[in-house]
């Protein structure tokens, strides 16, 4: 572990990486009256700027796509109500509920657009999309139109979901340059340390607080046992 990269750890996110790289930062700079510990606090003071910018470009991809994910669903409760609503109005210009063309929108009754998932919507829009253009005479061109358009919205709002996703991901990849850069500053820092105070722990320790890398985990208690 001497020479090892102690932060190269699946235990410690970005984000616990970054509290401890801020905490040895103050540290060094509440003990560096005389400058002497310049030659390792300006590098990582400088190395964590980049980590800090690509821990909130990740933050407000991830939102931005919790909102779009927001607007899918909203979509597809939006749809559901519409063909809930409308199923009455399509029996009648087809002719009833009994009728092959009404089977065509409708072919497993009210129940499947109940049920719709993100996997099942392109296939139903599609062939929702094939049957508004076949009988836009009988349902008459305002209906024809929204039942189609259905189809281009649910594209759209999809294929932007999509992007965003593959944007966190790239996000995430880059953030690792900037990590990397800050491990090799920190653990310059811990050798620097260390050779400056050889030997004396509790001095040492003054600086770092390696319990910042890790989540807390509580105890676990044993159960009091019962008076006599």
């Amino acid at each position: 572990m001497l020479f090892s990269n102690i932060f190269d750890d699946t235990r410690i996110t970005p984000n616990y990486l970054a509290r401890f790289a801020d905490d040895v930062i103050a540290k060094l700079t509440q003990n560096n009256q005389t400058n002497a510990y310049d030659s390792v606090l300006l590098p990582l003071q400088q190395q964590m700027g980049p980590l800090r910018s690509e821990l909130g470009q990740v933050d407000t991809t991830l939102n931005t796509q919790i909102g779009k994910t927001l607007t899918v669903d909203q979509f597809i409760a939006d749809f559901t109500r519409y063909m809930k609503d409308n199923y009455i109005f399509i029996a009648a210009a087809l002719g009833g509920d009994k009728t092959p063309a009404f089977k065509e929108f409708f072919p497993k009754g009210k129940t499947e657009y109940n049920t719709l998932t993100k996997t099942k919507i392109p296939t139903i829009m599609e062939r929702l999309h094939t049957v508004a253009e076949v009988h836009k005479v009988a349902l008459g061109q305002p209906m024809s139109d929204q039942l189609k358009n259905f189809q281009t919205q649910w594209i759209e709002l999809r294929e932007s979901q999509l992007q965003l996703k593959s944007a966190v991901k790239t996000n995430r990849a880059d953030r690792s340059v900037a990590r990397k850069a800050v491990e090799m500053e920190l653990l310059k820092t811990i050798h620097f340390i260390g050779q400056l105070f050889p030997g004396n722990e509790a001095q040492c320790l003054i600086f770092f607080d390696f319990n910042l890398l890790f989540g807390i985990h509580k105890a676990k208690h044993e159960p009091t046992p019962p008076a006599a």
